[in-house]
């Protein structure tokens, strides 16, 4: 099942989240699981403190830095998007800026209907 879809209309206003890691108070977890869980609660914070849910979330882009990482992305992705199915570029890269992170997302968010 895809978790994206190849394209999305939005209507501003649009809330754009910086690329998010999965330290959370100063602490990297060692599993890409719980960096993710880190990850989309912050980015789930962000999003409900503009006043909006997941289901606005139009785009994301997702940094990994090894492939074997894409199952647990899937899984955490399907489970905190549910039916939404933002359009997604998702890239494997070499590193990110702190070598203890497994993952970086960043997203768009429309604060108002779809």
């Amino acid at each position: 099942m895809a978790i994206y879809q190849d394209f999305v209309s939005a209507k501003p206003p649009l809330l754009f989240i910086s690329g998010q890691t999965g330290q959370q108070d100063g602490i990297t977890p060692a599993s890409i699981e719980e960096q993710l869980d880190n990850i989309v609660s912050k980015i789930d914070a962000i999003i409900k403190r503009n006043g909006a849910d997941s289901t606005r979330i139009v785009k994301m882009n997702l940094y990994i830095t090894d492939r074997a990482y894409v199952s647990a992305l899937r899984d955490k992705l399907e489970a905190y998007l549910g039916e939404t199915k933002p359009v997604m570029t998702l890239l494997v890269v070499a590193g990110l800026i702190d070598s203890a992170y497994k993952a970086e997302i960043d997203a768009v968010v429309s604060l108002s209907s779809i």
